[in-house]
């Protein structure tokens, strides 16, 4: 639903990898934390307001408006606290990938692998950061509801751009001939910036509010795999904080990770 999977796969990952290479020991246990409140601001989020029938009494005669508006407005509520919280478990996890796996590649020479790995990371944090945009779901006024999921890795491996020398930046993207061939396409910079600096969503009719039951179900299913990853996580770092200590101060609080 919201493809947050990812991060939590990837903490595991860089921490069970290349923990070696991390020298700013609090990360980890700051990470786990995020985690911890992205599960439980999910978790209110889809059990507290979202499948209230439009009839119950405490919506009715509200200074919200209607009783779709009072719903809307505390629907909205809880999912910005989510939003607000993936945010920063965006920015943590960076800092994570940063510290260990990145340095790690860095030292090993694959450059093309530290840029597409961490593009999972920049692009959406700069979306969020810079141009309003938000991970979440989203009521409006018209009896719709918009899912924003998180930019997914390979998401911008469609296109892509390279700047010859002193010539003007190329954009082009990537596409498959008949018999299965990749080739690249030239388009255009609107173009390249309209899937690389968008965050998709999906937009639900939920007029009929049968509706947001699915919806519910499916966030009920990415929760139960993260509370799943968020478990192995913790023991991942258990066996990290066994010969490190846990608190240190942070520093390079402007590095692009903290965008």
């Amino acid at each position: 639903m919201l493809y947050l999977t990812f991060v939590f796969d990837d903490a595991i990952r860089v921490l069970s990898e290349y923990g070696y290479r991390l020298t700013v020991s609090p990360l980890p246990a700051t990470v786990y934390l995020m985690q911890m409140d992205v599960i439980n601001h999910y978790r209110h989020a889809l059990d507290h307001y979202l499948t209230v029938p439009l009839d119950a009494p405490f919506l009715q005669h509200s200074s919200l408006g209607t009783p779709y508006q009072k719903w809307a407005y505390f629907t909205n509520q809880d999912f910005g606290m989510l939003s607000f919280a993936v945010h920063n478990l965006l920015r943590y996890t960076s800092r994570l990938f940063h510290e260990s796996e990145h340095a790690a590649l860095e030292d090993q020479g694959r450059y093309s692998e530290m840029k597409q790995a961490g593009n999972a990371y920049t692009h959406p944090i700069c979306l969020i950061r810079l141009r309003g945009q938000a991970v979440g779901v989203t009521v409006d006024p018209a009896q719709r509801l918009s899912i924003t999921p998180v930019w997914m890795k390979g998401s911008t491996e469609r296109v892509g751009s390279w700047s010859p020398g002193r010539g003007p930046t190329v954009y082009f993207r990537i596409v498959r001939d008949a018999d299965g061939k990749e080739r690249e396409e030239s388009i255009g910079r609107d173009e390249y910036e309209n899937e690389v600096l968008t965050l998709r969503s999906e937009s639900i009719d939920i007029s009929d509010r049968a509706s947001l039951l699915a919806v519910r179900k499916r966030g009920h299913e990415e929760l139960a795999e993260l509370r799943g990853l968020n478990h192995r996580f913790k023991h991942a770092c258990d066996d990290f904080y066994r010969s490190r200590p846990v608190t240190e101060p942070f520093e390079n609080l402007n590095a692009s990770y903290w965008i």
